[in-house]
């Protein structure tokens, strides 16, 4: 079954999201970056509030590809309690040798790899997050004002993604200026998390606040259309991806 992933930035959006049938709770600060990260303090208040009900995951923010930063960036997150850390794959640096790093930690939370769409490295993602000790891998866009992931990405590839994200043991998501005009082509691949943001927001902006009929919206959405049970990842917890 696919899980709704919604990205919030507050206690009082997480609330929101959760009436609205989110699976998982991911906390980011959508005027950071592509990946922008809350405050620790933010991340704290959503846990002490949301209390186990539903996965929390967050991002570590757009950091720079050191292993060093990197690493030391996601054991941070990790410790502050959330179940999934989400590390975007940015442009230049060492991403590899960021992935070698990684392998070596004992994280209290799952690692997800996020790659963009609109600015995919000249290496195998797949390939390189199994050897990472990631529990999932994400397709993402980098650029929120250039349109969607599949506007980057035709649906052929991102099929493609998933199973082969699957093959290799891990969970696949997509997420990316995502509309709900895109719901039924792409949980038709059956991906493990859809995850949203602009489209939860009011005008669609995803700097502004949550719209309370635009989550309920996309949450009716995607219960009315996810996929039927049934995948071998069906009995992995939630919390093993995004």
């Amino acid at each position: 079954m696919t899980h709704f992933l919604a990205s919030v930035r507050s206690r009082a959006e997480a609330e929101l999201v959760l009436a609205s049938g989110a699976d998982i709770v991911d906390l980011k600060d959508p005027g950071q970056g592509a990946l922008g990260a809350v405050a620790p303090g933010v991340i704290r208040d959503c846990l002490a509030a949301i209390g186990g009900r539903k996965a929390v995951s967050a991002t570590v923010g757009d950091v720079p590809m050191h292993p060093d930063t990197v690493a030391g960036a996601v054991a941070a997150t990790a410790d502050l309690g959330v179940d999934i850390v989400k590390l975007g794959i940015m442009p230049g640096g060492d991403p590899l040798g960021c992935f070698k790093l990684l392998a070596g930690l004992n994280l209290r939370a799952g690692l997800v790899l996020v790659f963009f769409a609109d600015s995919l490295p000249d290496f195998d993602p797949v390939k390189a997050a199994a050897g990472s000790g990631a529990s999932g891998v994400m397709l993402d866009t980098m650029g929120k004002e250039t349109g969607s992931l599949p506007d980057h990405m035709a649906l052929p590839a991102i099929a493609r993604f998933v199973d082969r994200t699957r093959d290799a043991g891990l969970q696949a998501g997509v997420a990316g200026s995502l509309r709900a005009g895109h719901l039924q082509p792409l949980l038709a691949l059956r991906p493990d998390v859809i995850g949203f943001r602009g489209a939860l927001c009011e005008q669609g902006v995803r700097g502004r606040r949550l719209d309370p009929k635009a989550c309920a919206e996309i949450g009716a959405l995607i219960a009315a259309n996810r996929t039927v049970p049934g995948t071998r990842f069906e009995a992995r917890p939630t919390s093993a991806m995004c």
